[in-house]
């Protein structure tokens, strides 16, 4: 006969972590950190540990311990609960070898300490022995205990031989003649979110930023979950649901908190566009290593001023995701006199029905000092293409300087996807025609059309005069290949310099395509027809009002904001210069623009 291990015993509220040669560190608030270096794991093999694996089964059903009869009543481990758990577990927490990977909490609310030998857990309700808890595990009275669920028995006893699904799946702890005690089917969980009882052992789920493995749940009284009914269907756990909106809503004013060592500072004073490992603190809870750059052309400044950040989640931890987002790009609004252009011009081309990006505002602080009011602008990655499209795979180019011109195609910067150019090769060959209805229609093979009618319409209604069609050659703008039309498609970028010179005459273009669109009759009458339509929609949701919102609420802000480039009494000058552009605009249109079609 095996001789048994000693009990392992976790104490209330607290996770026991055994042969760390370097412990990682810990934000204020309980959050462990991935060490850079010399720590437990490098970035790769916690990626590795943690990345989709086929769960598969095991080799073979795992053999019982020698403790497979606890003796236990039932009215006591029928108390258990599955408390909280994790499935994407990036940077949240470490296990005794250093290694990220997925795990499960169990509550026992007795006043009895629980000896788990021989029950076992399973992601399939029709196997009930998946893995088996070995000798000597205790779940200690009114504690928690947090087994790993990695695939690695061989690790310790708190290793469970199995990972937990990454979309959707069942977990169920069973006693050891196999009867369930508490099963869960959880909805598509999200990276370093934790599904939590709140409070513990109740029956109220919650997605939790703060996850607690092995303490207590936050919340007051809360129903106590029920005992297992072993022929009802399990206990609903909800998906974790799309959570950008928690950093990229429309009103959210976040709170940027960054926090970059003394070394890495002076790093991006040498170098700024090189990342640098920093650490995030996002609604009170720090999350990292993240990298952070500083970006930007007539906009630049040091680290040492205002500068423009990107802050790339995933470079030191492949399979970090901060609320389902791989990036931030923040940007310090130095061509934005109004402080609240790309908020606002963002929110008139996603109403257009143009991909765009959300934008809000954030206030930032580098190691504990205000750097100021900055806008939140979604970056155009995966997740925005999603949203927009439905297969968010084809190829994405950001324009800078180039026009669908022959001699341009090779600068446009390659983003996404397949780095065929094929289309901007055909679309510039074809805008060669000098029949400007044959050159539309030939184009119209490559770029859909009323979509770039709907993009020039946009800027004519905001007065993006600063990018394409209107810059030379063209800037600011991106196109993607939609996969369902095999057509480029037309996307803002750098909007910051919209709704200033209202008596620009916006038929005073630059692009091939739009001067081959302007000299054909009805390419042209479709823009001016979006152009009134999309004004009269702005009108109807009272964009002038938007912008008096939108001022007041960062009101407080821009005074606060020592390092803009221009004095508040000039942001407030400006914000009332934006209010009268938007009010106007109808008047100044009619100088420029033939009617509507009737």
């Amino acid at each position: 006969m095996q001789r048994p291990r000693p009990p392992i015993r976790l104490r209330t509220s607290l996770l026991v972590m055994v042969g760390c040669t370097t412990a990682a560190p810990s934000s204020p608030d309980g959050a462990i950190i991935v060490p850079l270096d010399g720590g437990a794991a490098d970035a790769t093999e916690l990626a590795d540990a943690g990345a989709d694996a086929d769960p598969g089964a095991p080799d073979a059903t795992p053999d019982l311990p020698d403790a497979a009869v606890t003796g236990v009543p039932p009215e006591l481990d029928g108390r258990i609960t599955i408390n909280e758990l994790m499935t994407y577990n990036a940077v949240t927490i470490l296990d005794d070898a250093g290694i990220a990977s997925d795990w499960v909490e169990l509550y026992n609310p007795t006043s009895e300490d629980l000896p788990l030998a021989g029950y076992t857990l399973t992601d399939d309700l029709a196997i009930p022995v998946r893995a088996v808890i070995p000798d000597g595990v205790v779940l200690p009275a009114g504690g928690h205990l947090v087994l790993w669920l990695d695939h690695a028995p061989e690790r310790g006893p708190l290793h469970l031989g199995f990972h937990l699904a990454r979309e959707s799946g069942d977990l169920s702890l069973n006693r050891p003649d196999g009867t369930p005690i508490d099963r869960v089917r959880y909805g598509k969980q999200a990276v370093d979110f934790s599904a939590a009882r709140e409070p513990d052992g109740s029956t109220n789920w919650k997605i939790e930023w703060h996850a607690s493995p092995g303490a207590p749940n936050p919340g007051g009284p809360g129903t106590p979950a029920p005992l297992e009914n072993p022929v009802a269907l399990p206990e609903l756990i909800p998906a974790a649901g799309d959570l950008t909106e928690r950093l990229l809503g429309y009103d959210v004013l976040l709170d940027v908190g960054i926090t970059i060592s003394a070394a890495d500072m002076a790093s991006l004073l040498d170098d700024p566009a090189q990342d640098v490992p920093g650490t995030l603190t996002i609604e009170g809870r720090s999350y990292g290593p993240v990298g952070v750059r500083l970006k930007g052309q007539n906009s630049f400044e040091p680290i040492t001023a205002k500068p423009s950040l990107r802050i790339n989640i995933d470079e030191y931890v492949p399979r970090a995701e901060l609320f389902g987002l791989k990036d931030l790009t923040l940007n310090n609004m130095n061509n934005d006199l109004t402080m609240m252009h790309e908020r606002i011009a963002y929110l008139v081309a996603r109403q257009a029905g143009i991909p765009a990006s959300r934008a809000n505002h954030a206030r930032v602080t580098i190691n504990g000092v205000r750097y100021g009011l900055y806008v939140n602008v979604e970056t155009v990655k995966h997740k925005l293409l999603t949203r927009w499209f439905t297969n968010a795979g084809g190829s994405l180019f950001e324009g800078t300087d180039v026009d669908f011109l022959p001699a341009h195609v090779a600068a446009y910067e390659h983003e996404a996807g397949s780095s065929s150019r094929a289309l901007l090769t055909s679309l510039a060959a074809a805008l060669q025609n000098a029949d400007a209805d044959a050159a539309i229609a030939a184009a119209g093979s490559y770029a859909s059309i009323a979509r770039f009618q709907d993009y020039w319409a946009m800027a004519i209604v905001i007065g993006q005069f600063d990018s394409m069609p209107y810059s030379n050659p063209g800037d600011d703008y991106l196109v993607y290949v939609d996969q369902a039309t095999g057509k480029l498609t037309f996307l803002p970028w750098g909007m910051d310099e919209t709704f200033y010179n209202a008596s620009r005459d916006p038929t005073q273009i630059q692009s091939v395509l739009a001067v081959k669109c302007k000299a054909s009759a009805a390419c042209w009458q479709g823009v001016v027809d979006r152009a009134w339509a999309l004004l009269s929609q702005t009108e109807s949701l009272d964009l002038e009002d938007e912008v008096v919102d939108v001022a007041a609420q960062i009101h407080a802000e821009v005074a606060l904001d020592t390092r803009k480039w221009y004095t508040t009494q000039q942001v407030y000058d400006h914000q009332g210069t934006m209010r009268t552009f938007v009010s106007g605009r109808r008047a100044k249109l009619a100088t420029f623009l033939p009617p509507p079609t009737p």
